[in-house]
């Protein structure tokens, strides 16, 4: 059987159910073999719900749900051994509640551990002087605090990682992994979502804008060129970089047709990018081809990817500055390939193929 890779959202819910099933799971043989039933039955249960809700996220792939039944499972659990055992189970709410600011947003983590220490208060009103009481609450009340602080510090390194791992640093669109990660998600909702349509992008000639103008330049008109995709893509939809002078566009809940309409325009606007040279005052204009794939039931991502790759090619090898359908695909025009424009081949700044 091959290992599933975790993601690092699955990773916090699997590692707190193994350690909970450590913690509770001999707890519970122990309660056993004093007599002691009932503890026994909800420590046991408690370990074997760990270990389903573990399975569950490694098997499913899922994490807000089991990680809202871990932090249920784990104040139920330290709620009914205090309530039944006494105050000296209330050791346990510590690591509960530090366990909930991995598995809850900070302001829901929040509100379960003052939830559960209302739920013990009693118990402990009853059992404790009120300086005992009051130790209890302060020392609760820094655990969260500090839980809270960590959980902010970890939120922020969170954010910088994804701008590290899943953006292009120059342009500021999502990279070739962030792509394949929001491949798969429209991949695993289109069932409920409906259709959506990949396209593929690539700017003309870009080689000879490197060649003839620096590296500096290439990297502006990229800039500008992501800027104007952004301004023109729906709200529902993304632009990643896939590399060099390419770009996808993701358009989501969206049939071929609406999708070829939002190609054209972007086509239009690429067109109508210039690029003033800082040295020579030179102005440029830049062109893309564009390919499109809309994606099939039952399709992998692999293969939508190829698909559309394949359209790219076409526009390409057809004469750039232009629209290419996947194969088997209609147009609104009765053609596959077209362009409304015509084409920028001649301009002295591209005479290279890229």
């Amino acid at each position: 059987m091959k290992l599933r890779t975790l993601s690092l959202e699955q990773l916090p819910p699997i590692l707190l159910s193994f350690a909970g099933i450590l913690g509770i799971g001999p707890m519970a043989v122990f309660r056993l073999l004093e007599g002691n039933l009932l503890v026994a039955a909800i420590d046991g249960a408690a370990a074997c719900a760990f270990g389903l809700v573990a399975w569950f996220v490694y098997v499913k792939g899922a994490v807000r749900g089991p990680s809202i039944c871990m932090a249920v499972i784990a104040f139920a659990t330290v709620v009914s051994a205090v309530s039944i055992r006494g105050p000296e189970h209330l050791i346990w709410m510590y690591p509960s509640i530090v366990a909930m600011f991995y598995l809850l947003n900070p302001k829901e983590a929040a509100v379960s551990a003052l939830a559960a220490i209302a739920a013990v208060f009693p118990v402990m009103a009853q059992t404790q002087h009120s300086g005992g009481v009051a130790i209890y609450l302060a020392s609760f009340a820094v655990t969260i605090a500090l839980s809270v602080a960590f959980a902010a510090l970890a939120a922020g390194q969170r954010r910088a990682l994804y701008r590290i791992t899943l953006k292009d640093p120059l342009t500021g669109v999502g990279n070739r992994r962030a792509l394949d990660l929001a491949l798969d998600a429209a991949i695993g909702s289109s069932k409920r979502k409906g259709s959506f349509v990949l396209i593929m992008m690539d700017i003309d000639h870009f080689k000879s804008v490197n060649d003839l103008h620096g590296h500096s330049t290439g990297d502006e008109v990229l800039r500008r060129v992501a800027h104007t995709i952004g301004s023109k893509i729906r709200p529902t939809d993304e632009c990643f970089r896939a590399g060099g002078e390419e770009f996808v566009i993701l358009a989501k809940t969206a049939d071929i047709e609406q999708a070829q309409a939002l190609a054209e325009r972007l086509r239009v606007a690429v067109a109508g990018i210039e690029h003033t040279h800082g040295e020579t005052q030179e102005t440029m204009t830049v062109t893309a081809s564009f390919g499109l794939a809309e994606h099939r039931a039952g399709e992998s991502r692999d293969s939508l990817y190829r698909r559309a790759d394949d359209a790219l090619y076409e526009a390409k090898r057809s004469g750039r500055n232009r629209l290419h359908l996947s194969e088997g695909t209609a147009s609104l025009s009765g053609t596959a390939n077209y362009a409304v424009i015509p084409d920028l081949e001649d301009d002295a700044s591209f005479s290279e193929a890229s």
